[in-house]
């Protein structure tokens, strides 16, 4: 089933891509459309050559290393052709990369101790994170090269953990294409690439739910003490996120003691930090828009609707998006999100499965499977109501776990015997969603 819904997916979504470029006329093409075919032919014709025997038996040392090198491939072709359009290997995106290399880059002249010093005194708490660790890479390497390819080398670990947690649920070889899909995702690859601070932020997502699961689920205690860590260092980056994950294992060991008076607890705990969590965001959202809806739609990056439309496009994208953007509106103008293109377009194919999987989990009360898809869930929730489900970098959290979600619904799916029954629904929804996207962006 896994070969040739791959091979499907490849051909309908090139077919797709070749749709929208007509759609799109005069402004289809760029050189980052090639850039987007590039990355979307490769990372099919990888998962199509790791799917053609269900019954192999992959290492974890070829999944890290084929991660790795897909990244060091497609990071280049990427970085290229960021200098070709604006000089430089930003990746079109200066404000927040160049923010923190210019802050990172003072370790080269003024000592890292003294740069550490000046950034904790200056900056917001929940940038220290990652100006810490660049300032740290930096005085090892003054180089910005260096940290893409620490990056890289956090993504092909982050796709192991992935791959570990996937086999709790399904077979190896399911767990194994969740891993790599995610692992070769071109917007993945953008932040390896860029100097922005998800690559390593999502690591250490990543670590916190690996760890949980090595601790509960495989008994090994010491391994509490890798959730508190990553618990703790995730604040420096964002703090909600900690407190979304601390929710998650909650609600597992409120799941897990049902019929007991602590699971009764627990769920009072869970309702009240709920309600701390949103009345704390509702207060960020006023401090930056005033409370206004539309200051709320602009600062969620839904522009160009009308509120009411917006706040619908937002709450649609939450469980199936963010959704590709594969041309430019302008003629031969590279966008950011063009980057994202191809491993947002896989990942659409896989919205349908997601699904499947969160349904398949709570009909087989897959007690296991809680943490990572109250994770998600929380996340959805949570971008959903700031309007952010547009924004990649709000929404990159919970991604990953998205893939372990679909591939667990595309194997209990394919146990039933109906994987080619279910094909054209899942193709079809995708197709349709990028069509209807490319329209409403104009």
């Amino acid at each position: 089933m896994l070969y040739r819904l791959h091979s499907n997916i490849l051909i309908v979504g090139l077919l797709s891509i070749g749709l929208l470029g007509a759609l799109a006329l005069e402004r289809s093409f760029c050189l980052m459309t090639l850039g987007t075919l590039l990355a979307y032919v490769t990372q099919l014709g990888l998962l199509m050559y790791f799917s053609r025997d269900e019954r192999q038996r992959l290492s974890e040392k070829v999944l890290f290393f084929t991660v790795l090198l897909y990244s060091l491939f497609i990071g280049t072709a990427f970085m290229l052709i960021s200098v070709y359009y604006s000089g430089d290997t930003f990746m079109l995106s200066k404000s927040d990369a160049w923010f923190y290399y210019e802050n990172s880059m003072k370790t080269r002249d003024i000592g890292l101790a003294a740069n550490v010093k000046r950034i904790v005194g200056r900056y917001e708490f929940d940038d220290c994170g990652a100006l810490i660790f660049d300032s740290l890479m930096m005085a090892i390497i003054p180089s910005k090269f260096f940290l893409n390819a620490i990056y890289m080398i956090t993504g092909a670990f982050s796709a192991l953990m992935l791959f570990r947690i996937g086999l709790h649920f399904m077979p190896r070889i399911y767990a194994y294409l969740a891993a790599l899909a995610y692992g070769t995702s071109s917007f993945l690859i953008f932040f390896h690439c860029s100097f922005l601070k998800e690559s390593i932020f999502i690591f250490l997502v990543v670590c916190a739910l690996y760890y949980f699961y090595k601790a509960v689920f495989d008994q090994k205690q010491v391994a509490y003490a890798g959730v508190a860590l990553s618990l703790g260092l995730i604040l420096f980056f964002r703090p909600a996120i900690s407190a979304l994950l601390l929710m998650a294992f909650l609600i597992y060991f409120a799941v897990s003691q049902r019929g007991k008076a602590i699971s009764l607890m627990l769920y009072i705990l869970i309702a009240g930090l709920l309600v701390v969590f949103f009345t704390t965001i509702q207060g960020l959202m006023v401090n930056y828009t005033g409370g206004d809806m539309d200051a709320l739609v602009d600062y969620g990056r839904a522009y160009d609707y009308s509120s009411g439309f917006s706040r619908f496009v937002a709450w649609f994208a939450a469980p199936f998006g963010p959704f590709p953007s594969l041309f430019p509106k302008v003629a031969g103008q590279p966008i950011l999100i063009n980057y994202y293109g191809a491993g947002l377009t896989y990942r659409l194919f896989l919205a349908v499965p997601l699904w499947l999987g969160v349904y398949f989990l709570l009909r087989q009360r897959e007690t296991k499977m809680i943490p990572l898809a109250a994770f998600v869930l929380l996340g959805m929730l949570a971008t959903g109501y700031v309007m952010a489900t547009l924004e990649l970098r709000k929404v990159m959290t919970h991604i990953p776990f998205t893939y372990i979600l679909a591939f667990y619904g595309l194997y209990q799916w394919e146990r039933r015997e109906k994987g080619l029954i279910a094909e054209p629904l899942f193709h079809g929804f995708a197709i349709g969603v990028l069509i209807l996207w490319t329209l409403i962006r104009g």
